[in-house]
């Protein structure tokens, strides 16, 4: 090419940046590219935190200056105080009913509309800081954040298990900060929990026999993982378990049942590492790794090849292998085939045992493995079916029309017609919410399938590659259910870290100190909403992405996007009705 012709198509591109505020589609897509996200956090931080003036104690929920609006207060059968909180209002309900179907229905037309499923993303390579990457490459530096991480962790079992069985820190660390703020961790920073886990830290160190570095020889039998077992079906059982057990037994608001969870997981984690090489929990089993990995898949971090073709040349493998700096991949990893965040851990091995200096961590836009286009796995389509369903469940048992004292209820329906105690007809509720989305989600891909008439794509393959434009909906409505329990039930730890046992301790000063929540229950709902149309722009984008990777051929790709709009409208509609119903926070504290 001629170097005028060079300089005309550079002067041509700048213009078409130059004039990108001008054009709407082009302005909304850099939005939705690099800044949505970062503007919703900022939101949570700027609205309006807790009202000022003068104290006023809540008639119901018995805290100072309460946002909630709390509209009445029971007893649970568990104990529990329930607060009934209102749903969203009338008109951000209706109004974001309004903003979901313009944004299906108007934007859908020519959002992304030149894009191809191999489209380049922006990166910066966060290694080439100097200090950074040398602060990466120390042995050591896992062990600096698994170690602190470690300690909080056992010293919260321990108080789990021989504090009060009432009034005790490791309900509200685990449930409320631990398990409603790690949503937001994978957000931003992607597998950093991985990164810290402690019952990672003890699987490490049973099976290496030290703290950080290289072992001569590591303690396990080095079977091979079972291949019937290579999938994330294990880790989906577990996060079906434990959701029977967080809502049907109430495992959560007991400190004791609590703290044998977390230890059953530092069983599950160790036993294989003894057994089998590699890391098999992490890859297969545990399922907050999988839930992370397919969430990670949005966020704004990845660690990759630095350079193609350097990795092509390399011999030894060492980022899969390991060498005498660094370990092998626990999870299996070969550098060059990593096209999404789903399976690495983020542990740096890779890192240190490269010679070749190949690998980089980058900052990249948020959703870049979905808007590149990736190949989805049965399991993977499971898993993100069922964390959809989920999700909303958790909302919806939230809510009286779940379960109420006086009134109708599904629970108390069930309870009538099967004859039977509360937690019988509890996984017979449970079993449907989370069957029934996903038989829902099989006849749209039927449909689908059948509206485009493709033999060549099966309506198995569309179920499997379109369940990823489903992944970002149950991503937002998860952050803006977790956000809820953060921000309105998260200060419930400032008296126990004082009284983290329930002895009457007062250890800081903090014991006795009552807050208000963190966020208003406006400022919430303002943000819910917003995370919802943004979930919904997104699987749009997404679905975009996933149809130009099933059809060849454009009308058809245009064609199957039509079933499938529809049902994310569904799916995003349904997010919203829960979240318009009123809700019952809970907490044995109040």
């Amino acid at each position: 090419m001629l170097e005028g012709d060079k300089a005309g198509i550079d002067m041509e591109k700048r213009l078409k940046i130059s004039g990108a505020l001008g054009s709407f589609p082009s302005a909304l897509r850099w939005l939705l590219d690099q800044r949505l996200l970062w503007v919703i956090l900022i939101c949570l931080c700027m609205f309006g935190v807790a009202q000022a003036g003068e104290d006023v104690i809540c008639e119901f929920c018995g805290m100072t200056n309460c946002t909630m609006g709390c509209k009445d207060s029971s007893i649970d059968d568990f104990g529990n105080r329930l607060m009934l909180m209102p749903g969203l209002p009338a008109e951000l309900y209706y109004g974001s009913i309004v903003v979901i179907l313009l944004v299906s229905f108007g934007l859908s037309e020519f959002l992304d509309k030149n894009a191809k499923p191999d489209k380049k993303y922006w990166v910066f390579n966060l290694f080439k800081i100097g200090f950074i990457r040398r602060l990466a490459k120390l042995p050591y530096i896992q062990f600096l954040f698994q170690l602190p991480v470690f300690l909080i962790f056992a010293f919260v079992v321990y108080c789990g298990l021989f504090g009060n069985d009432v009034i005790n820190i490791l309900p509200i660390a685990t449930w409320t900060l631990w398990w409603a703020g790690l949503i937001f961790l994978i957000v931003f920073f992607g597998k950093a929990w991985c990164f810290m886990c402690p019952w990672d830290f003890v699987a490490s160190l049973v099976q290496r026999l030290r703290f950080w570095g290289v072992p001569k020889e590591t303690n396990t039998l080095g079977l091979t993982w079972p291949s019937w077992l290579k999938s994330l079906y294990p880790a989906l059982v577990l996060f079906i378990l434990l959701t029977w057990l967080e809502l049907g037994v109430k495992v959560t608001i007991s400190p004791r049942y609590t703290a044998y969870l977390a230890l059953l997981m530092v069983v599950l984690a160790v036993i294989p590492a003894l057994l089998f090489s590699r890391k098999p929990f992490c890859r297969y089993v545990c399922f907050v790794g999988r839930i992370s990995g397919l969430y990670a898949n949005f966020a704004p971090l990845e660690i990759r090849s630095n350079s193609m073709d350097v990795c092509h040349s390399c011999v030894g493998k060492a980022c899969y292998n390991g060498n005498e700096l660094g370990n092998p991949c626990p999870t299996g990893l070969v550098i060059p085939a990593i096209k999404a965040n789903t399976y690495c851990t983020m542990c740096g091995e890779c890192l240190k045992s490269c010679p070749h200096d190949n690998i980089a961590l980058n900052i990249r836009p948020f959703g870049a493995d979905l808007l590149k286009g990736v190949n989805v796995r049965p399991d993977e389509a499971a898993l993100t079916l069922a964390l959809l369903a989920l999700t909303t469940f958790h909302g919806l048992e939230m809510t009286p029309l779940w379960e109420a004292s006086t009134g109708f209820s599904v629970i108390g329906w069930l309870k009538s017609i099967m004859g039977t105690a509360r937690l019988p007809a509890f996984t017979v509720g449970m079993a449907v919410c989370l069957v029934a989305p996903i038989l829902v989600y099989w006849a749209i891909a039927r449909i689908t399938s059948a509206y485009v008439g493709d033999k060549n794509v099966s309506t198995k393959k569309v179920f499997v590659y379109y369940a990823f434009s489903l992944l970002p909906i149950a991503l937002c409505y998860h952050v803006a259910h977790n956000g809820m329990h953060l921000f309105m039930e998260g200060q419930y730890i400032v008296p126990l870290l004082s009284d983290p046992m329930g002895t009457g301790a007062d250890h800081f000063g903090t014991a006795t100190v009552q807050m208000g929540p963190i966020l208003s229950a406006t400022t919430v709902w303002i943000c819910q909403v917003i995370l919802i149309v943004v979930g919904h722009v997104y699987g749009i984008l997404f679905a975009k992405r996933i149809s130009r990777t099933l059809y060849a051929d454009a009308a058809l790709a245009r064609r199957s996007l039509i079933p499938m709009l529809g049902g994310m409208i569904l799916f995003s509609l349904f997010s919203l009705w829960i979240m318009g119903l009123d809700m019952n926070m809970r907490s044995s504290l109040m």
